[in-house]
């Protein structure tokens, strides 16, 4: 058997992460001595070793890395390259809010409507449209798209109620968005798979409009910013 430095040099996981991954139940010695606590380990762990090895270069939490002998490898990459997606979306909404600050001065805060909640029937494909009509990011630790970027004024959460999973009473509903072009935005979100309850139309009160309809039966107004 390997000593667990020698079985650090081999596998290229620190003796540290070991004794880690020991305590929480990822990679267990083969052999623990009673009296000193040490570990050594079997030459048929080096392949599992480097593997944790690589996952933990990737970023791959603990928790994931256990799931690969349940779940494989390759759904356990999936869903952390989705996570990684999540979070660069959210680092590009921060630069893209500095780099507003820095050529418009950080703005004054005013009350304003920050979240609504839409029903959805199908969670993926509603997550799915507002990915492609809007640039929305979607948290699915609190199963919300995200517009904007917080700080900034056009910071808005869509919480999406699956009809599946939990009682909403509601129903469908109705909310409005500002965007920058409303007809290439409304031809975009027609692309994603809304249908079209108005056309862009030029009203004397409001602003230049329309309406639409999600693939959850939720309308949604465009407003030209």
């Amino acid at each position: 058997m390997l000593s667990i430095g020698n079985f650090s040099l081999v596998t290229g996981l620190s003796i540290t992460a070991l004794r880690h991954y020991h305590d929480v139940g990822l990679l267990i010695p083969a052999h623990v001595d009673p009296d000193t606590g040490y570990r050594r380990y079997r030459h048929d762990q080096v392949a599992e070793a480097r593997l944790y090895a690589t996952l933990r270069r990737l970023q791959v939490p603990v928790e994931a890395m256990r799931a690969v002998r349940g779940r494989g490898l390759e759904a356990v990459l999936t869903e952390h390259r989705d996570r990684l997606r999540g979070r660069a979306d959210s680092l590009n909404q921060l630069i893209e809010s500095v780099e507003q600050y820095i050529e418009k001065g950080m703005p004054v805060k005013t009350h304003r409507i920050a979240q609504v909640t839409i029903v959805a029937d199908d969670l993926a494909a509603s997550v799915a449209f507002y990915r492609d009509a809007f640039d929305a990011s979607y948290h699915q630790e609190i199963s919300s798209l995200q517009f904007g970027s917080y700080p900034d004024d056009d910071f808005f959460l869509v919480t999406i109620a699956d009809s599946e999973q939990h009682f909403w009473p509601g129903g469908p509903a109705r909310f409005g968005l500002l965007v920058d072009d409303l007809d290439a935005t409304h031809a975009r979100a027609l692309a994603a798979g809304a249908a079209e309850i108005q056309p862009p139309t030029d009203a004397a009160w409001k602003p230049r409009s329309s309406t639409l309809r999600d693939p959850g039966d939720n309308h949604i107004d465009l407003y030209q910013g």
